[in-house]
């Protein structure tokens, strides 16, 4: 169960991080709300779940730099970082 929860949010995630690349070019200032939200259940989740210290961590490192404030320059940067994420979940 945890896990689908853990996919879903990075999903969701990913969408808003999609979204405010798209929106970057058009607007001065980028809302970061949602994914300041998105950030914190991703948190829960990863406390509550069974998966290894090393995904914890390297959940937990993700997002907290959501947390931290996000910039219209780092947007890129996080939607990588959600790839290499997801990437290092899958094997």
């Amino acid at each position: 169960m945890l896990l689908n929860q853990l996919n879903e949010i990075l999903d969701e995630i990913g969408n808003e991080l999609t979204t405010q690349i798209s929106l970057s070019k058009d607007i001065d200032r980028i809302d970061i709300a949602k994914l300041s939200r998105q950030s914190k259940t991703l948190t829960q989740i990863i406390l509550e779940s069974e998966i290894s210290k090393e995904n914890k961590s390297m959940l937990q490192k993700f997002s907290l730099t959501l947390q931290e404030g996000v910039t219209e320059r780092s947007l890129r940067y996080e939607k990588q970082d959600l790839e290499r994420v997801l990437a290092n979940l899958k094997d």
